[in-house]
């Protein structure tokens, strides 16, 4: 019975050790990876999981199911749409600026009439605050695009990471 004690505790205890060897091995055929491909203005990325290439979407969709990743996708999406809204403020505040420009300027009203019994240009006095302010919030916007686009692009690289994470 002693014998028999001990064997079976041998035997659990090299079980046991084999089963502390087993090593994890990553999934490669689920890690995202981004491949950049062209040159200039016709670059862009290409998404493969396993070796296979993804559409966007696709890539987009498991990463919204993953929990740890999908906050952050969210949030890049959520950048996104205000990065479209400061470019649209920021192009309608530069239009206007201008538009209040050329109708306050030195120019815009002047007329022709005798000063001094000489015949001269009069020039009224216009305020250009109003071109000013708009100025000042076409370039608020604009920074405003800038920060939001580049904290989408640290939201999606994020997420990328953290999906990416449970696989190594």
């Amino acid at each position: 019975m002693k014998t028999f004690i001990i064997t079976t505790s041998l035997l659990l205890l090299c079980a046991s050790l084999i089963q502390a060897q087993d090593i994890k091995k990553a999934q490669p055929d689920s890690i995202i990876k981004i491949i950049p491909f062209g040159e200039g203005r016709y670059s862009d990325f290409l998404y493969t999981i396993g070796g296979k290439l993804q559409t966007r979407e696709d890539v987009l969709i498991r990463l919204m199911r993953y929990a740890p990743s999908a906050p952050e996708v969210s949030k890049a999406k959520t950048n996104l749409k205000w990065t479209y809204v400061s470019f649209a403020g920021a192009a309608i505040a530069g239009t206007a600026a201008v538009i209040e420009y050329s109708h306050n300027n030195k120019l815009a009203g002047a007329t022709t009439g005798i000063v001094n019994g000489q015949a001269a240009f009069i020039y009224q006095h216009h305020s250009l605050t109003s071109a000013y302010i708009f100025t000042g919030a076409a370039t608020a916007l604009l920074t405003s695009a800038f920060i939001n686009l580049i904290q989408a692009g640290k939201h999606g690289k994020r997420a990328l990471k953290l999906y990416n994470q449970q696989y190594e």
